[in-house]
């Protein structure tokens, strides 16, 4: 799914859908994301996954707040210490503790010491470890609060930036310690970061079916490029950019596996390490983004080695050659008013979507629902959703479409979206940032009905593609 616009009112959406048409009579074809580019993104986002060998530590800092999400083996807490102290940290406002394996918590009583910490979220999955048992008992002293992941839980430390749990489930998967990793997923404007922790192919699967947004410019891939992580599926929801694995030089477990190099080579993605290429630096103004290296105790970064343009991003293969989407041709006369004689300052124009039927809309279906949000409808409005899938062979416009219960009481229209082929695009009843795979009602009170309900979807004449639920006629 490529969200490209809003179908507001204001100018900057006649420009988006503007591009949208120009993208679509070309074919949508896009440049590559990103490219070697001598220039750093400047931006309030700086992410930084740390090289601390066969282990796991990573820092974002977004404005005045810092996350930290684990720490490295026990005898890398020195090194994570003095790393946070170089990049200017005199407190941690979120203390993350994936799960409790040392690689991953061993230099946390190093960093509870150095740092005032402002709360801790953990597994709360029980352990025998003293080293963990310490960790806990080192919380406790200092009175930190402490949150027990589950997944939807939004963790706030600054309004403008998005700390969305996508692991674990209420219910645990089984008594794993790894596949109960937390998994975190880190907004800011369109720039989307996903922390795998350790989580494995059991827990990546459980998320494709929560509904929950999983896109990522940039994946931290998880357990350390481990085959039984990162599945084909699972990276092709996520479709990241850039990968970074966490791992030690010449480590005893051949990570990464090469069928995970493979796997992420099959969906794109540029790959970093940081036993290669030390520790690694992403910034982000929200929309584009730069990635740094850093080897060594130098203090030096190297001149980016990746950087994108806000260009929409598409499929790659090894070679890095973009892969074309279908041609749709479309003849744009009328379809936005004339703005030769308008000054753009301050202007509100009334944009409407024509009818136009722009690819195989047959292919186009209500792929999953859920009409009965877990707990209080009334609290958990994004509970409640439905999925529309493209399982054709080419890609649909669906602007002006709609989709709406039974009584048709509270229809929503879809903006800009081009379905590509094998997507999906999740329409919840709250309300959130629209992203690759997510869009919002915005309404805020419950709209479908627990005891039966049926969605239906429409084009923009009104004839209806396509509809799911109880009491559709046999």
């Amino acid at each position: 799914m490529r969200p490209l616009s809003r179908s507001s009112a204001r100018v900057s959406t006649v420009i988006a859908v503007l591009l949208v048409l120009v993208l679509v009579s070309a074919g949508c074809t896009s440049p590559q994301p990103g490219a070697l580019l001598n220039q750093n993104t400047t931006g309030d986002l700086h992410a930084y996954f740390l090289d601390v060998g066969q282990g796991d530590s990573s820092v974002i800092l977004f404005r005045d707040k810092v996350i930290l999400i684990d720490a490295g083996e026990t005898d890398r807490g020195d090194t994570v210490v003095s790393d946070l102290k170089k990049l200017g940290v005199t407190k941690i406002d979120l203390l993350v503790a994936t799960h409790p394996h040392s690689d991953h918590i061993g230099g946390m009583q190093k960093v509870l010491v150095a740092f005032p910490v402002g709360k801790v979220l953990d597994t709360g999955m029980p352990s025998t470890s003293s080293l963990y048992e310490h960790f806990l008992e080192t919380v406790d002293e200092k009175n930190i609060p402490y949150i027990v992941a589950e997944s939807g839980q939004n963790i706030d430390i600054d309004p403008a930036l998005g700390i969305l749990v996508l692991s674990p489930p209420k219910e645990r998967i089984g008594d794993d310690i790894n596949t109960n990793s937390i998994v975190l997923r880190i907004s800011y404007g369109t720039m989307n970061l996903l922390y795998a922790g350790d989580a494995t192919a059991a827990a990546e699967e459980v998320m494709t079916k929560t509904g929950y947004p999983l896109d990522a410019r940039v994946l931290k891939v998880g357990h350390h490029g481990s085959s039984g992580s990162s599945s084909a599926a699972f990276l092709a929801r996520v479709n990241p950019d850039v990968a970074v694995i966490s791992l030690g030089k010449d480590n005893d477990y051949a990570h990464p596996h090469t069928a995970t190099l493979e796997r992420l080579a099959t969906v794109g993605s540029k790959v970093f390490r940081t036993d290669r290429d030390g520790t690694v630096r992403v910034v982000s103004d929200g929309s584009t983004f730069s990635v740094t290296t850093e080897k060594g105790d130098s203090g030096f970064w190297n001149a980016a080695v990746y950087a994108t343009t806000p260009s929409p991003k598409v499929t790659v293969t090894n070679s890095g050659t973009a892969i074309p989407l279908p041609a749709i041709t479309l003849n744009a006369t009328g379809l936005v008013p004339d703005l030769s004689n308008i000054s753009l300052t301050n202007v509100t124009i009334p944009v409407t979507l024509p009818p136009v039927q722009i690819g195989n809309a047959s292919s186009i279906v209500i792929s999953a629902t859920q009409f009965n949000a877990p707990g209080d409808d009334r609290e958990n409005l994004n509970g409640e959703w439905v999925r529309i899938t493209n399982r054709g062979s080419g890609s649909v416009l669906i602007a002006g479409w709609t989709l709406s219960d039974k009584t048709g009481s509270h229809p929503y229209t879809f903006p800009a979206v081009v379905l590509i082929p094998s997507t999906s695009v999740t329409v919840f009843t709250g309300s959130g940032t629209m992203n690759d795979t997510a869009l919002y009602m915005g309404q805020s009170t419950p709209v479908w009905g627990n005891s039966g309900d049926v969605a239906i979807l429409r084009d923009g004449t009104g004839k209806i593609i396509d509809e799911e639920g109880e009491d559709i006629p046999a």
